[in-house]
């Protein structure tokens, strides 16, 4: 702009200095002579003094002077800024070039960074297998030096059980071992009731072997479970056999591609499983009472079980038959026979009952992935012989059916850490599979059977809080029926209102007869395990126990006070156990 500005004053300069030197033209001065021959001269303008023509000559030598070198600037600014532009395209041409050359190294880079990886990943793969190899061999030597199982003929034989010192105390004596009878907790009317007992016993110690092997694709196992609670000279196999040494599983499996068989001696189907339906995989109650809780379905006896497992769906499905047993009234009638005293290998003062067929029992079970459910049925069939009198001369025999069904759910509120345990079981003739074993069938006066119903619950929960402690808290209840029966004057059945039960209230006496029968079992226990040790040496627990029963039974005769309440009897026990288990 200051460039424009000069410009324009030099050219208004120059139109000055134009002006100021026009007297000197020849056509100017020939005008002012002609004009002076015509008319009286006038008197002549002074001219410029040379001097000042000299300054002005000065000042445009000087403007020109300015505007060439005005000139000279643009020309060097405009050939400033070409090289200004042709440095920049330099630049941009040298970045670009720059760019391909990073753009190649870095192409060769990512070439050898993949080869790298390449050997790494190889490098890898030979540690990991170098590593396995190692501890393989470790194992090797480990199993060589402190063999967990034993190899015998392409079968392995793993070793099992505990040694238990263990300890009671109960306010009212049973006269009994480990394992509680519930059903037997003594009124006031027994002395019993009014002493405490306390007894020390290892008979719970346990023995197990368990055999594996392989025949093409199936897979073969064999299990045997034994401890010493046995009683020889009362032993039966009503629940489970108590024969001495006590077999409490001895059975043999096959199993391929989801379909398994298992015959022998096992936890009955109506026992509820952890996961899935397997054998060795039952839910059992982490009591030391060897009687577990009260409301607890479960029997170990005589099985022949077919089971299939549908992975997809994550079920399982299972059908039973096992060995059966009637529970009976004692003293139902002379004139029926249910079965009788056991005679050469069963021959002992236990009473065994006459069976049609076996008990039979199906379950499925779900295992969703947030838990574990069972739907359980249960059939039986009961027999009786009706002697000849001289009304039937030739006697008959009956047969009634009896059964029910069940439920069980495990879920892991807190999973790894805090179970929730529930089942239940209801139906007639099922007292069998309860734990307080009391009656199943009774026999009306015409010699007809009539299976007795039942109800069983029982929840619970087991709260794993550390790796070394667990704690455990049940709740059980047990329920049996009122089944009485009146034909002409002859009455008969479960819980009649007319037995007298006058002695449950008498004095109290060494030898006390209260007909009184079992209404209804009522159980709270609770306790924990603590874990000491746990290692190549085996482990050992230590645990404690509290439980209150709580026993109800149905009205009966008082004398001449006519139709009264049932005696009651409540019992508190606390059991203690130290275990040694074999690694």
């Amino acid at each position: 702009m200051k460039t424009i500005q000069k410009l324009m004053v030099l050219l208004v300069l120059t139109g000055i200095c134009t002006a100021q030197s026009a007297p000197s033209d020849g056509t100017a001065v020939r005008k002012t002579k002609h004009h002076a021959t015509k008319a009286p001269a006038k008197k002549a303008e002074p001219a410029a003094s040379a001097a000042e023509v000299k300054q002005l000559k000065e000042l445009l030598q000087a403007q020109h002077e300015e505007l060439e070198q005005l000139k000279h600037q643009i020309a060097q600014h405009d050939q400033q800024t070409q090289q200004a532009v042709s440095d920049v395209q330099k630049t941009a041409a040298a970045a670009e070039e720059k760019a391909n050359a990073s753009q190649a190294a870095a192409s060769d880079s990512n070439a050898k960074v993949d080869t790298v990886k390449s050997d790494v990943a190889e490098i890898k793969t030979t540690t990991t297998t170098a590593v396995v190899a190692v501890q393989e061999t470790q194992h090797r030597v480990s199993d060589l030096e402190a063999p967990k199982a034993i190899h015998y003929k392409n079968i392995t034989i793993t070793p099992g059980g505990f040694i238990a010192a263990e300890g009671l105390w109960r306010q009212h004596a049973e006269n009994n071992d480990i394992i509680s009878q519930y059903n037997s907790i003594p009124y006031k009317s027994d002395e019993r009731s009014h002493l405490t007992e306390f007894r020390m016993s290892a008979r719970q110690s346990r023995l197990s072997l368990l055999a594996e092997g392989k025949a093409g694709n199936a897979k073969l196992t064999g299990y045997y479970e034994m401890d010493f609670l046995g009683a020889a000279p009362t032993a039966n196999e009503n629940q489970s056999t108590s024969f001495t040494p006590r077999a409490r599983q001895l059975w043999g499996q096959v199993a391929m591609k989801g379909w398994s068989l298992t015959a022998g001696q096992t936890w009955s189907l109506i026992t509820t499983n952890k996961s899935g339906i397997e054998a060795r995989g039952e839910w059992i109650p982490g009591t030391i009472d060897g009687q577990y809780v009260v409301g607890y379905d479960y029997a170990r006896i005589m099985t022949a079980r077919l089971t299939k497992t549908f992975a997809d769906s994550k079920a399982t499905v299972a059908f039973a038959v096992e060995n059966p047993a009637t529970l009976t009234p004692a003293g139902s009638t002379s004139l029926v026979y249910t079965g009788g005293t056991g005679v050469g290998s069963l021959g002992n003062s236990a009473t065994y009952s006459t069976n049609l067929a076996p008990d039979l029992l199906a379950k499925i079970a779900f295992d969703p992935g947030f838990g574990h459910y069972e739907i359980k049925a249960l059939g039986r069939f009961f027999r009786d012989r009706v002697l000849p009198t001289a009304a039937l001369p030739a006697g008959t025999n009956n047969t009634q059916f009896g059964g029910g069904i069940g439920v069980a759910a495990i879920v892991p509120i807190l999973p790894k850490k805090f179970d929730l345990i529930a089942e239940g079981l209801y139906g007639r003739g099922i007292a069998r599979y309860g734990d307080s074993s009391t009656t199943d069938v009774v026999i009306k006066p015409n010699g007809k059977i009539s299976p007795v119903m039942n109800v069983h619950a029982l929840a619970g929960f087991e709260a794993h809080v550390t790796p070394k402690l667990d704690w455990y808290l049940y709740g059980g209840d047990e329920y049996q029926g009122r089944d009485t029966y009146t034909i002409g004057t002859v009455s008969s059945g479960y819980g009649l209102p007319t037995t007298s039960i006058a002695p449950c209230f008498a004095a109290e006496s060494a030898s006390p007869s209260c007909s009184a029968v079992l209404k209804n079992l009522v159980q709270g226990v609770g306790g924990f395990w603590y874990n000491f040790y746990k290692g190549p040496f085996g482990s050992l627990r230590y645990g404690m126990q509290y439980s209150y029963t709580y026993k109800t039974t149905w009205a009966g005769t008082n004398g001449t006070a006519g139709v009264v309440a049932g005696p009651k009897a409540n019992e508190n026990m606390v059991m203690t156990s130290f275990r040694y288990y074999i690694p």
